[in-house]
C-alpha cells in the first residue's frame, strides 16, 4: 500500500502506473489532511530533535540528522500509524 497526498507530482499517470505495476495499492489522502499521514508525525519528531540539538556546522548537521533518524523507534512508527488510522475513522 502506498499512501500519498494530492501533490500534483503524485497524481500523474506515470506515478500511478509505476506504483500499480509494482503490485502496490495506491491510496490518496483527502486534500489538506496532513494529520492523516504518518510521515508528517515522523518529520515532526525529527525536526524537534534537530531544533534541540541546534547544529551549527555541516558536520554537526549530518551527525544530528543521523541521531534524529536513529531516535525514531519501531514503537513510534507503530503508534503513528495507529493514530492516523484512528483519525480516518472520524472522516
Amino acid at each position: 500500500v502506498v499512501i500519498m497526498d494530492n501533490l500534483n507530482l503524485h497524481v500523474t499517470d506515470e506515478v500511478r502506473e509505476a506504483i500499480e505495476d509494482a503490485g502496490a495499492i495506491l491510496i490518496f489522502l483527502p486534500t489538506y489532511s496532513p494529520e492523516l499521514s504518518p510521515i508528517e508525525l515522523f518529520w515532526s519528531k525529527v525536526k524537534a530533535i534537530l531544533r534541540s540539538i541546534a547544529p551549527r556546522t555541516k558536520d554537526e548537521l549530518h551527525a544530528a540528522i543521523t541521531d534524529a533518524f536513529n531516535a525514531v523507534s519501531n514503537s513510534d512508527i507503530s503508534s503513528w500509524f495507529a493514530e492516523c488510522d484512528a483519525r480516518t475513522v472520524l472522516i
